[in-house]
């Protein structure tokens, strides 16, 4: 086998290891809670409205979480098995709810 091949094989084996250890300190699915909802209403027009609603609806969810089991849970971006349901109602006016189960991250080791 060529060195150079082999010797890139390693440098890469060694970049997907080192990579794999940081990420794997993160665990966010050992600390996770019951799903929760959050719902909201967005007025506006050519997807405004759509917008709206979704931001209020994550607001509306990181806002249950804190109320439900903390500060610690409160951050949709560490939640778990996220479903978006976003539907247009009248001419401005768009619905999201999204359910999703809050994880609190932490570093392990």
């Amino acid at each position: 086998m060529n060195w150079r091949i082999w010797g890139l094989m390693i440098v890469g084996l060694s970049l997907a290891a080192s990579t794999t250890a940081a990420d794997a300190r993160w665990r966010r699915s050992d600390n996770c809670k019951a799903p929760l909802e959050g719902a909201a209403i967005g007025k506006g027009i050519l997807g405004l409205g759509s917008e709206r609603a979704r931001e209020a609806a994550r607001d509306n969810w990181e806002a249950a979480a804190e109320d439900r089991y903390g500060r610690a849970f409160s951050n949709m971006d560490r939640a778990i098995s996220v479903r978006w349901d976003c539907k247009k109602g009248a001419v401005v006016t768009a619905k999201c709810v999204v359910v999703a189960r809050p994880c609190a991250s932490r570093i392990s080791g």
